[in-house]
Formats: structure tokens, C-alpha cells, sequence
């Protein structure tokens, strides 16, 4: 960087120097054009030229003027109309000669001062244009990285002022995107490898569940349950957390609400489970990324189902520029501190609170693809939890 700001202030100062050099020969040019190459004293005194002889107190001159006058010398003054006139005195009589046509406006030289203006304001626009070029293609290519993790290129010459930030951001990109395939690559050989010892315990487990204490016995399956709903809980994690962008879809909205409650109608002698849909300002549309709101809205109603009493309700609403997808619950409703349940591995403080703390982690994550929001709040119908995730329509 040291380099860019030596080979940027040199610049600077040449162009210093060039435009202090440029007002020079400006300034010349217009003393030889405007400049008047005459003496007027001897003018008067030889009467050369226009001249007329007047009567001293004709002319009504300061007290500063008449003292200079009486001391010999020539004044000149400026009429009105622009035009000057020089002053004597020669014996009694007051010489006054003139007039001198004032300077020429339509001179060449006028119009050299705009153009060197307008160069140097189009040399100062060619010096930073590089730069926020530069800045701007930097800035595209974050966007993207933002949006699609991968390893970047900037293309951005050796010789631009921020050639050094370019290679830090390539740099990183490079291990950010690394880290993300070591992370999934961890996540594939936690699935296998976990699974075949898991599965070996309960083979074991039940060829010696005779031979057990039914306390010990029923401990050790929990064990291996819980294992693999935190296998299961940290693969989804990983998925969601790593989502390298899925491209969403118009669907149906009847349909969409309607398939997702069915995946729960076991429940149905349980809990009342209840549906709402109302996308008529979106014509019956909606606009989603199937494989994502689907993991969303399970999540929701799984969390629904630990705590409702008698009652979860779905509701799917559209208006002009939004859908909001809401599960309420009839349960005891959100304690405080509901804001960090949003962040990873944060559980609740109820005795009904299980599982791992990341389903709404998850839930938010899926509002950030749909560029949504994820509201945790309490049900004004229902009076248990109310979580809603609202995302907007897309720009077509």
C-alpha cells in the first residue's frame, strides 16, 4: 500500500505543477493580448494622438487627484462607459487625452480558459474513475460471494491503488471456502460413520435385553436415541448453514399448506390441527424454495407439537408485497430471553424444552435465503407461541 500512496501523491503533485505551469502561460498570454504598450505622460507632453486642452476646474477631481496633478504626474480615470482617459498638467491648462477603447471580450484567449477547466477536471475524473472502478468491481464480486460462496478472482490490475486489498479478499475467499468444504466433508463422515456403531449397539442392545435391567436397558436406548436426533439435528445444520442457493418456485398455495400439514396428521386424535390460507392478493401463489420453507414449516409445527395443549393453528397470508407463514400454539407461550432463541444451540428455559436449539436457528437461516424475517412472539388468539416467518416477492 506504501507503494500506491508514494505513486498517487507524485501524481498529485505533477498535476500541481502542471496547472500551476498552464495558469502561467495564461497569465502571459493575456498581458501580451490586454497589455498596452504606450507612456502616456509623453504622449501628453508631445500632444500625440487624441488630446484636448481644458480648463483645470472643469473637471471636479478629488483632493488626492489634484495634489497628484499639481505634482506633474498622470492620473487616468474611468468613465462610465468603461473607456479610460489620462490627466496632466501643462502650464495652467488641464490635457486630457483619450479615449482608450476598453479590452476586447471576444479574444481567443477567453475561450482558453474553460478549455483548460474543463481538462483538468477530466484529468482529476480519469485519476479517481480508476479507483471507484476498481471499487466497484470489488464490491459486484462480494455480493456474489455473499450470496454463492466460491473462490474468487478480481481481475484487478497490479497497478491499481487497491491491488493489495483485491489480494486480501482472494486470499480469504480461498479459505472461507475451504473451511466450508473441511465442514461438509465432517458433516458426510459424521452420517456414515456414526450410523454403523449405532446400529450395532441396538443389535446388541436387544439380543442382551433379557439379560439387563429393564432400567438399564430402556437408559441405554434413549442414549442411542438421542445420538441420532443430534446426528440427525447437526446434518441439517450443516445443510442450512452451507446452503449453496436453490432457485425458488411459483407454487400453489392450498396445495403448498395443505401437504405440509397432512406430513402431521397422526397427530390428529392428539391435537387439533387447523389451517388458514389466504393468498388472494398473490392470485393463489406463492413464491418459495421448496426444499427450504418445507424444512421450515416442520420445524415449526415439530416445536408446535412439543408444547400446544389441544390446539396448534397454521396460517399462510399474502399481502401486496409479502406472505407471512404463522404456527401458533395453545401452550405456555415464550418465557424471556425468546430474542436468543433465534441463535444457535439456545433451548429454552420450560421443563418441556428438548432437542438441541437449533430449529429456529435453522427456520431463521431459511428466512435469510427468502431475504425474510423471523418473528418469536406470543399468540394473541391462541395465548402460547406465535412464530411467523415473513419473506417478501421477489423483483421480476
Amino acid at each position: 500500500m506504501k507503494k500506491q500512496l508514494l505513486r498517487l501523491f507524485i501524481l498529485i503533485v505533477a498535476s500541481c505543477g502542471l496547472i500551476v505551469w498552464s495558469f502561467n502561460l495564461i497569465y502571459s498570454a493575456s498581458d501580451q493580448a490586454y497589455g498596452y504598450a504606450l507612456d502616456a505622460e509623453e504622449l501628453l507632453q508631445q500632444g500625440q494622438l487624441g488630446f484636448r486642452d481644458l480648463a483645470p476646474e472643469s473637471i471636479a477631481f478629488a483632493p488626492e487627484l489634484k495634489a497628484q496633478l499639481a505634482e506633474g504626474k498622470v492620473i487616468a480615470l474611468r468613465q462610465a462607459d468603461d473607456r479610460l482617459y489620462f490627466y496632466t498638467l501643462i502650464g495652467d491648462k488641464l490635457r486630457e487625452m483619450g479615449p482608450v477603447s476598453p479590452r476586447p471580450g471576444d479574444s481567443p484567449i477567453n475561450l482558453l480558459i474553460p478549455l483548460l477547466y474543463a481538462s483538468l477536471a477530466l484529468t482529476i475524473l480519469l485519476l479517481i474513475g480508476r479507483v471507484f472502478r476498481d471499487l466497484s468491481l470489488l464490491q459486484r464480486q462480494a455480493i456474489d460471494f455473499g450470496r454463492q460462496p466460491k473462490r474468487m478472482h478480481s481481475h484487478i490490475s497490479k497497478r491499481s491503488a487497491i491491488y493489495p486489498l483485491a489480494q486480501g479478499f482472494e486470499t480469504m475467499t480461498r479459505q472461507i471456502v475451504d473451511f466450508i468444504q473441511l465442514h461438509r466433508d465432517l458433516s458426510r463422515t459424521m452420517s456414515h460413520e456414526i450410523r454403523t456403531p449405532l446400529a450395532r449397539m441396538r443389535f446388541v442392545l436387544e439380543l442382551t435385553k433379557g439379560q439387563l435391567p429393564a432400567n438399564y436397558a430402556a437408559r441405554l436406548s434413549e442414549d442411542i436415541d438421542q445420538i441420532e436426533a443430534l446426528s440427525q439435528s447437526y446434518l441439517t445444520f450443516a445443510r442450512v448453514e452451507h446452503h449453496s442457493g436453490s432457485q425458488g418456485l411459483w407454487v400453489d398455495a392450498d396445495d403448498w399448506l395443505r401437504t405440509l400439514a397432512e406430513n402431521f396428521s397422526i397427530y390428529g386424535e392428539q391435537l387439533q390441527l387447523l389451517t388458514h390460507c389466504d393468498c388472494r392478493a398473490s392470485d393463489g401463489k406463492v413464491w418459495l424454495i421448496p426444499l427450504g420453507m418445507e424444512l421450515a414449516g416442520q420445524n415449526l409445527i415439530a416445536n408446535a407439537l412439543r408444547y400446544a395443549q389441544k390446539q396448534i393453528r397454521i396460517s399462510l397470508v399474502a399481502d401486496a408485497s409479502h406472505w407471512t407463514l404463522m404456527i401458533e400454539d395453545d401452550g405456555q407461550g415464550f418465557g424471556e430471553g425468546k430474542a436468543d432463541l433465534k441463535k444457535a444451540f439456545r433451548r429454552g428455559d420450560s421443563e418441556n424444552s428438548a432437542g438441541f436449539g437449533l430449529g429456529l436457528y435453522i427456520v431463521r437461516k431459511i428466512a435469510i435465503w427468502h431475504q425474510g424475517k423471523l418473528r418469536v412472539e406470543d399468540s394473541t388468539e391462541l395465548g402460547g407461541a406465535a412464530i411467523s416467518l415473513r419473506w417478501r416477492r421477489p423483483v421480476l
